[in-house]
């Protein structure tokens, strides 16, 4: 990947015009299997985190700030109420005679509730806001020390709609994401692989909004990487999936900042060997037309709602 925020250039004339010699199926699937293991290696890359901690203090301070705010307090939260306090009700309710059982379980029920109300979802809402403020300072670090140059910003009003597009994208994306784990044999196993492809889009977007690239050149180069991303996001999705519900985001957001370092240094390879159709995977080809459709369809109602008031206008101007 070219770190001089323009995404890398096709192949040269001369080049394209070389004729490669033809692989056996054993190269192809070597070479492809190196690119989907360059990923996951590039992801495990944990030197690479010390030697930015070992220069960035901001990095150190808010890598240590993620740990405490998503490790100690939130997952020690989570930790807290199935190791501690609900064995305590448990006994107690071991403790009370059969007749007043029904209270016992009223009171640990409504503890329950109450706690994950008061305090679990309110630190879940509250860590998402300071996750973000803190994942976007040790991307900025990490970039300012290896001085990697952005292209120069697009327009203000490009930048929206580029940003807009690219949330809409995201979250149509997770949709299909759900939709596909309802597949039977195949489903479990596609929601996986998408799974790992947006832990990748999470980790490297913040590189390439430094970069300044835009939603389209992102969205090229994923997918001729895809093999490469499916590997670089599958270690923390492993570790994600192994996890129950809410401890999984704990840990998502508490991996993610060593995640953006080791995604700061990579250098994705693309399938050299191979059919064309497997060298771009069109991963977001359904996400991108719902998008299309929706701003369409928000359009069109748009000129209709605004139609009137033009021909009101026109015709108190005669």
């Amino acid at each position: 990947m070219s770190l001089t925020g323009v995404p890398p250039a096709t192949a040269s004339g001369a080049a394209a015009k070389a004729t490669p010699r033809s692989l056996s199926l054993g190269e192809k699937v070597q070479d492809a299997f190196g690119v989907w293991l360059c990923g996951v290696r590039d992801a495990v890359a944990i030197h690479q985190c010390i030697f930015f901690m070992a220069r960035s203090k901001v990095i150190r301070f808010r890598t240590l700030q993620c740990f405490m705010l998503n490790g100690v307090i939130f997952l020690g939260s989570i930790i807290f109420f199935h190791w501690a306090i609900e064995p305590a009700l448990g006994i107690l309710r071991r403790l009370v005679q059969d007749d007043e059982a029904w209270a016992t379980d009223f009171v640990g029920s409504s503890f329950a509730v109450l706690y994950k109300v008061l305090w679990i979802y309110p630190i879940y809402c509250i860590s998402f806001v300071l996750n973000t403020v803190m994942y976007q300072e040790v991307s900025d670090s990490a970039n300012a020390l290896l001085q990697q140059r952005p292209s120069a910003a697009a327009p203000p009003l490009a930048r929206f709609i580029d940003e807009f597009w690219r949330v809409l994208l995201n979250l149509v994306y997770i949709v299909e994401m759900n939709l596909i784990s309802y597949l039977p044999v195949v489903g479990p196993p596609l929601y996986f692989v998408h799974s790992c492809w947006l832990a990748s889009m999470y980790c490297f977007e913040y590189r390439w909004v430094h970069l300044r690239w835009g939603s389209n050149a992102r969205l090229d180069y994923f997918e001729r990487h895809w093999l490469y991303f499916a590997g670089f996001g599958l270690p923390v999705s492993v570790v994600s999936f192994l996890c129950p519900r809410f401890v999984d985001a704990g840990v998502f957001a508490l991996l993610f900042p060593l995640c953006i370092l080791t995604a700061t240094t990579a250098e994705p390879r693309a399938i050299k060997a191979g059919p064309a159709p497997l060298r771009r995977l069109p991963i977001f080809l359904v996400a991108q037309a719902v998008c299309s459709r929706l701003l369409r369809l928000f359009e069109g109602r748009l000129a209709a709602a605004s139609a009137p008031r033009r021909i009101a206008k026109s015709s108190a101007t005669r």
